[in-house]
């Protein structure tokens, strides 16, 4: 084979430095074809950048997967990562050629060469890099986000998202884990579906400072370490300095210690959240007027919004590992818990930080002199240590354990000079075994339980999806929940669930909306809340469940709260429950603010004396009218004054359509001919950007020219909301569905019906444009099981046959194609119809 040239085309355009020698060897090996199954760097220098070098090999190598899915597992880090992705996308625009050769292998134009997702939890995501499923992109989220989403179980998904996500992350993706020792039953799940799937079109990364894997290992060499660059990362200098401290005396101690630091940036690490707050608000007051604007504080649990400024603020600025270092200014604090550990690109000064396992301190001292420009003070406290009784090595619990594995890692440290990552490097295994957090054992995967899971319409008792990320254990992580707080809470619960899920999948939660809460902590926070005058003894709270059930929920006791573990919970904005910091709090009484309008979208109440508030795009907008008060005619345009409006200015079908019949919206009205042509010829556009057979393509032309004919039933028309003398439409921007008219019909079992009847069987193509005509909203995995969901002009005998054969078809495709490239087939379609539902003009 002729040698290949592995000089990294516009590397330093994109990133602004030159590339380290491992980068360019391993671009040359990605190049190549040659994907490896972990990647071992220490920390900080630069294994994040795995995701460049990946899109840049993909423009000389077409053969590689065209997805980036980039997977960290704490959700604090994911803002961050996508922030830095972000600015390389900027940079690769500014470069003709680059763009170019993406836009040449992508199906539709774009303003981005290549497109990014975030996925953070909570249910906040823009949708965009659903849309072209040919152009490169990059997918960040955490593991829970991503890892149920490629298990068929997307936490917060209903039945039409399920397939959909598992198909776009679990195919024609390489999937990177990063510091994938903290997540061991994650690595195993990438892996193993590696291996069901045994496909070119899936890989699984694995990146790591602190390698477990045996083979096909991804390391430096002698003369990559020898860059005077990597020396310098590899032998910063970080001494540290032990106190043992009475267990009260603890965060005075650490304040102390923090703020004999007059200038620099101090990094404060803690474990316990509250344990933070208390460190924070005591270095606020101890620092006088100016504690505010040298004070920050960073934990898992911080609301969108508060997390964006704190991010753009004065005090994380003073972290950025490149800032100017030849001034001096006065301390900077930075409290953090494990949130702070990984993955997040911060260069301290110093730090204290009380003492945690290993595989937590090697975090830690990753963001400490990062870049080797200094000369690092670590302070670490610990507590006296206890007596305890002698027990057997299999009786100890989980807590026990962890206790050893702090104790180890503390005699551990204190026989090390000082803690470089080259010290850290070169602990053996058995030193990583006795001193790391004890982990959950991976729960393994086969095939058959995946094709179980693949039956997302069926709704079968299933094992839970977590034990898959997150292993099995006898001290599982804590499950958590998500909050939000809007001002119609209380509006949409008074009308009942349906009209509760149409809003939430139409107006999703956005990123600034969610905060984070362990879930036995939410159950206090809702009891406390239940408490307070200003709610008169009633909570209206809209639940969103991990498989995409909304439920509209009037509580007035403790023993009405629902099972909450994992959910996506609406509080109203009086309830209060967030304090000034940005995280949910017991003890928050105060009204919190409702962010959830923003330049792309907005509420209002209809007839409100508000037009000066209003956007200048609202005439183009797309619409949904929830109706209050009591029921009217079905004429839409006798809805007056009474109703409230959800206004967005963009809007994509796939994102918002979940379990309900949203796909009546649009952005601009089109006759069901108008439509159905146009997602066939933008399906087609997707299967040859893909380079698919011929009889895929066939497949989606013919999929996408018979998607919503069965839209034409009267009954449809009727449900929403249409009065035309001309022919049915299949798309409106400004309407509502009423679903006691539709009654279940779903279109696209319509659909089919007159597809099987006027598609000949000769023709190419044409079982698997059946299916996904079926499968298009979800349903025919397995089947249509429900008459009432049934083509109403059709006989029922007819109806029965076709059903079965749904079911029978949807087995003999995913044998064929297996589980995640049929889902993603699926999702193509989806793509298509997103693309014509949101770009048309």
């Amino acid at each position: 084979m002729d040698k290949i040239d592995i000089a990294i085309p516009y590397f330093q355009e994109i990133v602004g430095h030159t590339p380290y020698r491992w980068q360019s060897r391993l671009f040359g090996e990605l190049v190549k074809g040659k994907i490896p199954k972990s990647v071992d760097i220490p920390t900080g220098l630069g294994k994040t950048l795995c995701i460049l070098l990946f899109l840049l090999a993909r423009v000389q190598n077409p053969e590689l997967p065209r997805r980036v899915v980039y997977v960290v597992d704490r959700r604090a880090i994911v803002d961050q990562s996508a922030d830095q992705i972000s600015s390389w996308i900027k940079n690769i625009a500014n470069i003709p050629t680059l763009v170019n050769s993406f836009n040449d292998i992508s199906a539709f134009t774009s303003d981005r060469p290549v497109q990014i997702g975030v996925l953070r939890g909570g249910l906040a995501d823009d949708g965009d890099w659903r849309i072209d499923p040919a152009r490169p992109c990059v997918v960040v989220g955490t593991v829970d986000m991503i890892g149920s989403r490629i298990m068929f179980s997307g936490y917060g998904d209903g039945r039409s998202r399920r397939p959909m996500h598992a198909g776009l992350l679990g195919h024609d993706c390489v999937v990177m884990l990063d510091e994938a020792h903290l997540s061991p039953a994650m690595a195993e799940l990438i892996h193993t579906i590696n291996q069901i799937q045994n496909h070119p079109k899936f890989q699984s990364v694995t990146l790591t400072a602190t390698n477990t894997e045996s083979e096909s290992v991804f390391q430096l060499l002698p003369d990559e370490e020898a860059d005077p660059r990597v020396y310098k990362r590899l032998h910063a200098i970080k001494r540290t300095k032990f106190h043992q401290v009475e267990n009260v005396k603890r965060i005075s101690k650490v304040c102390e210690l923090a703020t004999k630091h007059q200038t620099g940036a101090i990094a404060v690490f803690t474990q316990k959240v509250e344990d933070a707050q208390r460190i924070f608000q005591n270095l606020v007051k101890m620092l006088d007027s100016g504690g505010t604007e040298r004070v920050a504080l960073l934990t898992g649990r911080l609301r969108g919004k508060e997390r964006s400024e704190l991010a753009s603020g004065i005090v994380w600025q003073r972290f950025f590992p490149f800032r100017e270092r030849d001034k001096e200014f006065p301390a900077v604090f930075l409290v953090m818990t494990s949130a702070g550990e990984v993955g997040v690109d911060l260069d301290a000064d110093h730090a204290v930080m009380d003492l945690a396992p290993l595989d937590s301190m090697i975090q830690r001292f990753g963001r400490i002199n990062r870049t080797g420009c200094t000369q690092a003070t670590v302070d670490i406290l610990y507590p006296k240590k206890k007596e305890k009784e002698a027990q057997s090595k299999k009786s100890k619990t989980y807590l026990q354990r962890l206790e050893d594995a702090r104790t180890n890692t503390l005699e551990i440290l204190k026989k090390q000079p000082e803690m470089s990552p080259v010290t850290f490097r070169d602990f053996d295994r058995q030193t990583v075994e006795k001193c790391f957090a004890p982990s959950a054992n991976p729960a393994r995967l086969h095939a058959e339980v995946v094709e179980v899971f693949a039956a997302t319409s069926a709704k079968l008792p299933l094992p839970q999806v977590s034990i898959y990320l997150r292993g099995v254990s006898d001290e599982r992580d804590p499950p958590y929940s998500f909050l939000l707080w809007r001002r119609d809470t209380e509006h949409l619960v008074s009308l009942g669930n349906d009209v509760a899920k149409q809003v939430v999948d139409f107006f999703r939660p956005s990123a600034d909306e969610v905060a984070r809460m362990p879930t036995k902590d939410v159950h206090k926070l809702i009891e406390k809340m239940l408490q307070r005058s200003s709610l008169e003894g009633k909570l209206s709270l809209i639940v969103v469940y991990p498989n995409g059930d909304v439920k509209a929920i009037s509580l007035k006791n403790k023993e009405e709260i629902p099972q909450l573990n994992h959910a996506t919970l609406i509080l109203p904005t009086k309830a209060g429950g967030l304090d000034s910091y940005g995280q949910p709090s017991i003890k928050a009484m105060k009204e919190v603010s409702d962010v959830g309008d923003n330049d792309d979208r907005v509420r209002f109440k209809a007839g409100d004396d508000i037009e000066d508030k209003l956007p200048d795009w609202l005439d183009q907008a797309v619409e949904l009218r929830i109706q209050l008060g009591n029921s009217i005619d079905d004429d839409v345009e006798e809805l007056k004054e009474n109703y409230l409006v959800y206004a967005l200015r963009r809007f994509d079908p796939t994102l918002q359509s979940n379990d309900n019949d949203l796909t009546w919206i649009g952005t601009k009205e089109q006759t069901i001919d108008e439509h159905c042509a146009l997602v066939g010829e933008a399906a087609r556009k997707i299967g040859e950007a893909l380079g698919l057979s011929n009889y895929e393509i066939s497949a989606l032309g013919i999929a996408g020219s018979w998607h919503d004919r069965g839209k034409a039933r009267s009954k449809w028309q009727r449900a929403a909301g249409i009065h035309t003398s001309g022919p049915p439409l299949a798309k409106s921007n400004k309407m509502q569905i009423r679903q006691e008219i539709l009654g279940g019909y779903r279109h696209e079992f319509g659909s089919l019906v007159d597809a099987e009847r006027e598609i000949s069987m000769q023709t190419p193509g044409r079982e698997l444009a059946l299916h996904l005509i079926a499968s298009h909203h979800g349903w025919a995995r397995p089947g249509f099981p429900y008459s009432r969901q049934w083509d109403p002009d059709s006989p029922s005998v007819l109806n029965k046959r076709l059903a079965y054969e749904v079911a029978d078809r949807f087995a003999r495709l995913q044998s064929k194609h297996g589980p995640w490239r049929l889902a993603w087939l699926e999702a193509l379609l989806k793509a298509a119809d997103a693309y014509v539902s949101s770009h048309t003009n």
